[in-house]
């Protein structure tokens, strides 16, 4: 298995964005529909439900970001749980997810209609088909709420809640406990905001959503577990002081009944126009996770059938450039849920298939982890690991079970066909294991090699961190030149003895590593077809590069992860176990710059002309310090004291084969090689001195 990577991921959302999407996807039903019917089961002790809820939801959260972190590819949960797991449990976590998403749309339908009858005199369920229509229209045809359309929506949320809140709390702290409606406030118990608990954790079901757009958010390795982390306590805070502010100022038994809770409580404590104010920005939060719901559960069924878990035509893409049958699927599944159930029975089975996922995301954690496969490596680790992991199953299962009886064989029955339908249709045309196979290596040809190689290529793609110092690993490369003849093995023989000085190990030691991570990536093109075999050491702290030209070709056999085709270099990358994320990283960057610079680097002539089409807007010049040469006066003085022009510097340095790193205070030596990065423009042509302009003594 090859994987191809392109030159670089549009990564445009920043954190701002992270918290947008995050939040948006969790205000809707639960925030302006679910208060009432919570209430109804716990009384003035929904607010604790809520609470509860949220600090729930963190273990679930943590181990996402630390998947999103390692595997930054779209296909969110039924990704991770199909790549750690293997196509069965796949199986289920697709089905699953995309029914968590088709619940949790159809009860922000209700919650939408129920706003809406506000304005317009339609029966409610009438109501919400027509707008399941309409917005699975939407979708076929490709329109999408973008991030930006989405911060500003969330910013038009809050602050019409932070009104809510500020008027809510006054008048609650006016009333005072006794004059509110929160006396009495355990009205069934403890064992009623147990209950009532699993039912408003679909509140928080969209949180973890955001994992799914991980291939378009800069540096998502820090910004999307804090912006989850964000919009978590936010989330909370809004939840459950909107719902004490409810059950506070509306009679229970107007709340009890009332699907548009929160309008109602604005009457209560708002003046008109901050009242139909709420109602807006209900419609406007309703509207933007349905249209963003139906889009993200469309895209389900088309990975599940890019992975062979479906028929083909269910990943196909209409002429608008949209999976119109994953949409048209989608509505009519919203559609037949409305119509078959209420809105207190939708909360239940939303809530019962968004913990079995993220009870899944958890063991998919677990299971990786356990692996001890050498591409995972997730920028952000769960801390209290295994029992973070332990505590979010628990909790998926205990409130499945509160959810009651409907709730766990509906989801009974859908898994039990999940897996019916995988092992019928899915298996005899899946060829893939997940990484569950790493953990019992005795099963021997049970574990699935490619498994690795696909990791370390969504590993690339989250971009480079501050840090990953990519010139500096091009300018400290080795270039070497084989014949035509020279097979695979005799290249990587060649490789390893250059790398057994670096690394200071054996030649043995270096090139069976290579063969035996088996990570390699391939770049096809016209121009200079390459290969990227990657390779993690313990001993070593820096990462080393060697590229191997062969004009001829090499072909590259199964045995190193090919299947026969011919490349006209291979850049061999030994990472460091100690970092391994940076390391796959830099080979992401790397297979980036050959997808464009494949023809510059075929034509080189040079070592220095080899590295300089590596690099981004950069020209590299190698230098060796001569006692007779043009460059002879800055021998005996140190890097420091040379003035070079801005922009320039001193990448590396060469003494004797053995690479020095380029520190202020290493004195030159006659004989060494300096390679000297900087713009086109102050850099002088090949054969000119060093660009100094004179020594600081």
């Amino acid at each position: 298995m090859v994987a191809g990577v392109t030159r670089k991921l549009t990564r445009s959302l920043q954190l701002r964005h992270v918290f947008a999407l995050s939040t948006g996807a969790m205000f809707s039903a639960g925030l302006f529909l679910l208060p009432g019917l919570a209430a109804a089961k716990a009384g003035p002790a929904a607010v604790l439900a809520y609470l509860i809820a949220g600090l729930l939801a963190v273990p679930a959260m943590l181990s996402v970001s630390e998947l999103a972190t390692a595997l930054p590819k779209a296909g969110g949960a039924y990704y991770f749980v199909e790549r750690a797991l293997g196509p069965a449990a796949g199986t289920i976590a697709g089905f699953g997810t995309w029914l968590s998403l088709v619940l949790k749309d159809a009860f922000a339908l209700v919650g939408m209609s129920a706003y809406l009858v506000l304005v317009v005199d339609v029966p409610g369920r009438t109501l919400a088909l027509v707008l399941i229509a309409a917005f699975t229209l939407i979708n076929v045809v490709g329109s999408k709420t973008t991030a930006s359309v989405q911060l500003l929506l969330v910013v038009f949320v809050l602050a019409m809640m932070g009104w809510f809140l500020v008027d809510g709390l006054w008048e609650t702290q006016s009333r005072g406990f006794d004059g509110s409606n929160l006396d009495p406030f355990f009205t069934s118990g403890t064992s009623g905001v147990v209950a009532v608990v699993g039912l408003v954790f679909v509140s928080y079901g969209g949180l973890t959503n955001v994992a799914s757009a991980a291939e378009e958010i800069d540096d998502p390795s820090r910004r999307i577990p804090l912006g989850m982390t964000l919009s978590l306590v936010v989330g909370t805070l809004v939840y459950t002081l909107g719902v004490l502010v409810a059950v506070a100022v509306v009679p229970a038994e107007v709340l009890h009944e009332d699907l548009a809770p929160i309008h109602t409580a604005a009457v209560a404590i708002m003046p008109p126009f901050g009242a139909w104010l709420i109602v807006i920005a209900a419609l406007a939060a309703f509207a933007s996770a349905l249209n963003a719901g139906i889009l993200a559960a469309a895209r389900y069924p088309m990975a599940m059938a890019r992975d062979g878990l479906l028929p083909a035509w269910a990943g196909g893409l209409s002429r608008f450039g949209t999976p119109a049958s994953g949409v048209v699927a989608t509505g009519t599944a919203i559609a037949l849920v409305v119509v078959a159930f209420d809105a207190e029975a939708i909360a239940k089975l939303a809530s019962a298939f968004v913990l079995l996922i993220l009870g899944l995301v958890n063991v998919a954690v677990l299971v990786l982890r356990a692996a001890q496969i050498r591409s995972y490596a997730p920028a952000f680790r769960t801390p209290f690991y295994p029992w973070l992991q332990f505590v979010g199953i628990a909790i998926s299962v205990v409130l499945i079970l509160k959810l009651g009886t409907t709730a766990l064989l509906f989801m009974l029955v859908v898994m039990g066909l999940s897996v019916a339908w995988y092992v019928s249709y899915g298996r005899p045309r899946v060829d893939r294991a997940g990484a569950i196979r790493h953990v019992f290596e005795r099963w021997g040809k049970g574990v699935d090699r490619g498994l690795d190689r696909e990791m370390s290529a969504a590993m690339a793609g989250h971009g480079l961190r501050s840090g990953d110092d990519y010139t500096g690993l091009i300018a400290r490369a080795a270039v070497l030149s084989i014949p035509e003849g020279t097979d695979i093995a005799e290249a990587a023989e060649r490789m390893a003895a250059v790398l057994s000085d670096r690394l200071g190990l054996p030649r043995e030691l270096v090139s069976q590593r290579f063969l035996e991570t088996g990570s390699l990536w391939i770049q096809p093109s016209e121009d200079l077809p390459t290969a990227t075999p990657v390779a993690l050491f313990e001993a070593i702290d820096e990462d080393q590069l060697v590229i191997v030209r062969a004009a001829a070709g090499i072909r590259i056999p199964a045995a190193w992860g090919g299947s026969g085709e011919w490349v006209n270099a291979l850049f061999f990358l030994a990472g460091t176990s100690g970092n391994p994320g940076r390391s796959l990283r830099l080979a992401g960057e790397l297979a980036g710059y050959l997808h464009t610079g494949a023809r510059a680097c075929g034509a080189a002539t040079s070592e220095a002309e080899v590295k300089s089409a590596l690099l981004p807007d950069l020209v590299l010049r190698q230098y060796t310090l001569l006692p007779e040469g043009l460059d002879a006066a800055l021998i005996g003085h140190r890097i420091a004291q040379l003035d070079l022009p801005d922009g320039v510097e001193v990448a590396s340095v060469a003494r004797f084969g053995v690479i020095l790193d380029p520190d202020p205070d290493l004195v030159l030596e006659p004989d060494d090689q300096l390679t000297v990065l900087g713009p086109e423009e102050v850099m002088p042509p090949a054969g000119e001195p060093v660009p100094v302009a004179y020594m600081d003594r």
